[in-house]
């Protein structure tokens, strides 16, 4: 018989405009919230992906299909392939201290824990 993960719920408070951020960038990345925020406290940097990215592509890799088989048109296609692979599937660990200063600037200035005096 197979493992079945445990699945836990996290809840956190957001003002609507880090909501809005949120979803904002879960969108770009073609992402739901969640999967987003949780790629992101592991220290994925999801890719946002350009809309006309699948057809830029789709038609370099289309023309490379018409031409006849040679090393050099090999050559090129495993460049395509890994021009694809960087753009649409790679997740760059990102260091703690960078997403730390990333996040810090999408807060506003009051934001977060008074200093004690």
């Amino acid at each position: 018989m197979g493992s079945k993960k445990s699945k836990n719920g996290i809840f956190f408070e957001a003002t609507d405009a880090q909501k809005r951020k949120i979803k904002k960038n879960a969108a770009l990345c073609g992402m739901r919230q969640g999967e987003y925020i949780l790629r992101r406290a592991l220290g994925y940097e999801p890719k946002a992906v350009q809309p006309d990215a699948f057809c830029h592509f789709h038609k370099d890799l289309c023309d490379l299909l018409n031409k006849e088989l040679s090393p050099e048109t090999e050559a090129a296609a495993l460049k395509l392939f890994d021009e694809i692979y960087a753009e649409l599937i790679d997740d760059r660990k990102q260091p703690p201290n960078e997403i730390i200063r990333e996040v810090t600037s999408w807060l506003p200035p009051d934001y977060g824990l008074s200093s004690a005096d």
